[in-house]
This record gives C-alpha cells, sequence and structure tokens, in this order.
C-alpha cells in the first residue's frame, strides 16, 4: 500500500501511470472521465438546439423532434440490447410520436418516414435470431407470418400498391418484436411482467398528457365535437380517438400486471390506470371505456359466479337509474345519433356492398379507406374524405375490405384459439385467463366501433401483446404434453419388448 501511495505521489508531480493505481481508484477515474464526457455531450446538444431554434424559431418543433430523436435512439438501442423485451417501450413511444400533432402538422407524411426507419433500426437487428428459433413455423405464430404475407402480397392488386407495402412492412416489423419477446416467456410471472413493460411505456405517454394538460395552453389540447360542439381532450395528438386507445391499453397492461406487482409498483401503476381513464373521460370516448366496463363485468361475473352477477346487475341499475333522474347526463349519453353508432353506419352499409363486390381477396391492405372515394358512396361529411386514412371503425370490416372474407376469417380464428384453449382443462397452466376478459376482450369489443390496426396503435399494440402471451402458452403447453406422450410411448414399447422377449 506505501509503494502505491509513493507511486501515486510521484505520478502526481510528473505523469500518472494509471496501469498502477489501485483497481478502485482507477475504476473511478474511468467513471468521472465518462460522465465528463457525457455531460460535454448533452451540454453541445442543448447548445446547438438552442441555437437552431432561435435562427430557425418557424422550425422549432422539427429541432425539438430532431433533439429528442438524438437522444432517445441511442437510450433504447442500450435498453433492448440488455433485455429484448423493452422493445415495447419502444413501439409504444413510436405510436406516441407517429400520432403526436406536432408530427403531424409539420409534415402529413412524417410520421410514416419516422416509423419505418425507427422499427427496422430496432427490429431488423434481432430478425435473424428470430427466424433461427423456428417460431415462426409454430402454430398461431405461422399463422398470422402468413396472413402477413398475404398482406403483403396485396400490393400486387392494391387500389394504392406503396401504401399497402408500407404499412404491410410496418406491421411485419413490430410482429418480429413480438417474436422475440414470446422467446424469452417461459412462465405465468414472465408474461405478467411483460404486460408490466407494456404498461411502463403506456404511463410515459399518460404522464406526457397530465403535463401537456397542466402546462400547455388549452387551445391547442382541446378539440370541438363536429356534431356536438362538446370540447374533448386530445392531448398531443391529433384527436382524442388516441387518448381512447392509449386508455384501454393502459387498463389492459394494467390488469395484467397487477397480480405480480407489490409496495410502490402497485401504487403507481394503480396512478397510471386511475390517470389514463380520466384522460379518456376528458376526451369523451366512450367506446373504449366502455369496452373496458363490460370486460371488468364479465370478469366479476366469471370469478365471482352469482354473487358477481349480483353486484353488476345492482351496479347498472343505480347507473342506469342516476342517467334516467338527471335530464344533462341523458342528453350527453345519447348525443350524436347513437342509433347509428355516430354515423358509421352509413359508412358501414358501403362497406358490406363493397365486400360483395370482391369478397376473396379485398381492394388491398390497410387502404379500406379509399373505397370510399367511389361516386356511389353518398356520405359525403367530411369525416369520410380522407381517402385511404380514413378509418371504417370497425377492424373486421376492414380487414375483409382489405384482403377479403377468408382473411378475416383465418384472422379470428388464430385470435381466438388461444382464448378458447385457455379455459379447456389443464391448459391455463400460467393462470393466464383473467387477461382474456380484462384485457384481450375490450379490444375486441372496440374493434366493432374502431379500426384496430395489425400491431398499430396503442389498443392494437396491447391486442398483439395479450395475443401472443396466450399463444405463447398454448405452444407451451402442447410441445410439454407432446413430451410426455413421447416418453409414455417409450416406456410402452420398452414394456412391450420386455413381454415378447
Amino acid at each position: 500500500m506505501q509503494q502505491k501511495i509513493q507511486l501515486f505521489a510521484r505520478d502526481s508531480a510528473g505523469g500518472q501511470t494509471w496501469n498502477e493505481w489501485p483497481n478502485p481508484l482507477r475504476e473511478f477515474g474511468k467513471a468521472g472521465a465518462t460522465v465528463s464526457r457525457t455531460v460535454w455531450v448533452a451540454a453541445a446538444i442543448i447548445g446547438l438546439v438552442v441555437v437552431c431554434i432561435l435562427g430557425f424559431p418557424e422550425r422549432a418543433s422539427m429541432v425539438a423532434i430532431v433533439a429528442a430523436v438524438a437522444v432517445i435512439l441511442p437510450w433504447g438501442i442500450y435498453c433492448t440490447s440488455q433485455k429484448v423485451s423493452r422493445l415495447l417501450i419502444v413501439l409504444v413511444l413510436i405510436e406516441a410520436a407517429t400520432a403526436s400533432s406536432v408530427v403531424v402538422a409539420t409534415n402529413s407524411d412524417l410520421g410514416a418516414l419516422i416509423r419505418c426507419p425507427v422499427e427496422c433500426l430496432f427490429c431488423l437487428p434481432i430478425l435473424l435470431s428470430v427466424w433461427r428459433s423456428k417460431l415462426l413455423h409454430q402454430g398461431g405464430f405461422r399463422d398470422y407470418k402468413i396472413f402477413l404475407i398475404i398482406a403483403l402480397a396485396s400490393a400486387s392488386y392494391s387500389q394504392l400498391p406503396e401504401i399497402t407495402l408500407v404499412r404491410a412492412v410496418a406491421a411485419i416489423l413490430p410482429f418480429i418484436a413480438l417474436c422475440a419477446i414470446a422467446e424469452e416467456v417461459h412462465n405465468g410471472e414472465d408474461a405478467r411482467r411483460v404486460m408490466g413493460i407494456l404498461l411502463a411505456g403506456c404511463g410515459i405517454v399518460v404522464v406526457v398528457n397530465v403535463f401537456a394538460l397542466a402546462l400547455v395552453p388549452a387551445s391547442t389540447l382541446w378539440q370541438p365535437d363536429p356534431d356536438t360542439g362538446l370540447l374533448r381532450f386530445c392531448g398531443i395528438f391529433t384527436g382524442p380517438n388516441e387518448i381512447g386507445s392509449l386508455a384501454i391499453a393502459t387498463l389492459g397492461a394494467g390488469f395484467g400486471y397487477w397480480p405480480v406487482t407489490k409496495g410502490w409498483k402497485r401504487a403507481l401503476t394503480a396512478c397510471v390506470m386511475v390517470g389514463s381513464t380520466i384522460l379518456a373521460v376528458l376526451a369523451d370516448s366512450r367506446s373504449p371505456l366502455a369496452a373496458s366496463a363490460i370486460g371488468v363485468a364479465i370478469y366479476f361475473v366469471w370469478r365471482y359466479r352469482l354473487q358477481g352477477a349480483i353486484a353488476i346487475v345492482a351496479l347498472f341499475t343505480i347507473v342506469y337509474s342516476v342517467f334516467v333522474s338527471v335530464p344533462s347526463l341523458r342528453v350527453y349519453v345519447d348525443r350524436g345519433d347513437v342509433a347509428s353508432f355516430t354515423g358509421r353506419q352509413v359508412a358501414w352499409d358501403f362497406a358490406i356492398r363493397s365486400i360483395e363486390e370482391r369478397p376473396l381477396i379485398g381492394y388491398g391492405y390497410d387502404v379500406e379507406g379509399q373505397i370510399l372515394e367511389s361516386k356511389y358512396f353518398d356520405g359525403w361529411d367530411e369525416v369520410w374524405s380522407e381517402g385511404y386514412q380514413t378509418s371504417l371503425h370497425n377492424g373486421y370490416l376492414s380487414r375483409a375490405v382489405s384482403l377479403g372474407l377468408p382473411a378475416l376469417l383465418f384472422w379470428i380464428f388464430f385470435i381466438t384459439r388461444p382464448m378458447l384453449m385457455a379455459f379447456m382443462p389443464d391448459q391455463d397452466e400460467w393462470s393466464l385467463r383473467s387477461i382474456i376478459w380484462l384485457s384481450i376482450l375490450p379490444t375486441l369489443i372496440l374493434n366493432l366501433t374502431e379500426s384496430i390496426p395489425d400491431f398499430g396503435s396503442f389498443a392494437g399494440l396491447e391486442m398483439a401483446v395479450v395475443w401472443m402471451l396466450l399463444e405463447r402458452q398454448r405452444l407451451f403447453i402442447q410441445a410439454k404434453s407432446a413430451i410426455h406422450t413421447a416418453i409414455a410411448e417409450e416406456a410402452k414399447s420398452l414394456l412391450v419388448r420386455a413381454l415378447q422377449a
């Protein structure tokens, strides 16, 4: 030790010999140098951002986006390289960025320009490992692969081939990420923690919207309803429906993660779920909240049987009585022509007629809104005039219009199969039945009034994650059963050979 001190004193007078330092001191020196460089780089980035904003104030939003990407991308690459399931946070943030009003207002095509390169950056490096894992050749993962190949092939006859190609690729890349995440799930606790990572991503977006509600001028956060004039909260997004999609995804992820939470994590989970619900109420997003309520009601009936049914009926009676007795509440609930699903019926009727004309192959993947450009469509409201960006507000009709009825039936088959199998005897080894009612069923209900894309939007991503976990459980049980059967057959053959001898 005395020799080391003398070496340090000698090197302080001349040049420092780092290799002769004790290990703790050397490591401390390296850490200090790293921190210094990090601070220097961060300060340089902030300085450049300030200079760019002052020099080009009209491009301030774009400069902020570029700066955010410059910081978030390296951090995201580091985190996902440590644990691939953290890709869920990246996918959620991509959805938030591409749907934000800042991006859309800057350039309507900027969202696609952000989504595809960033998803390629994170998802392509794991493609080879996913392919080698053979997961793409098994069960529902194989089926979804076939469905997406059909979607990609539909670009050959699509009304808008380029859009179909881009959107098919934008669905394939997150699918690859979910396959990689599925490889890390080996039991029920792993599955629940994946839901927790999804909740973390949704929670970040919820917090951003809460801060926006407190700090950003109200004129940029609220939109008037075109039919009623009611102000609806849209937050950082272009429309209030995105807030509803965020709420249903956050609630579904929270319900899935809840059983494995404790202490402050459970409190934080509850805060995020409550916060997303409040934002959905401010956004006047009735469909996601109603879908989640239906899922919770069915769960209580399934979990508590007669007691749950009585509690749900009593609660419904109280709520209904309140709405009937208060005229203003009744007017609020009945607004917007509920009988026609707030005008959606006119688009649905035309979509059904269009499916009858091309029932087998459809009109091209994820460009179903283009059919509303037809001169025979009599819904001339502004909401239906955005071409391929127009939503039919029904995910089942959207898939039938896009790829035909056979593809829709195929999609329904492999999506619902792991859900149904989980209720068979000895087919729920990971105890995931509760997330069927609380997490995936609400999104399937919402899909009746909103078009939830494959691996797109907050609700679509949450639906895909829950499906992936249920399918992973089904394949796990199937493989385990096959092993037991092989062992039994081997034991049987040994006994037969012994008797023959």
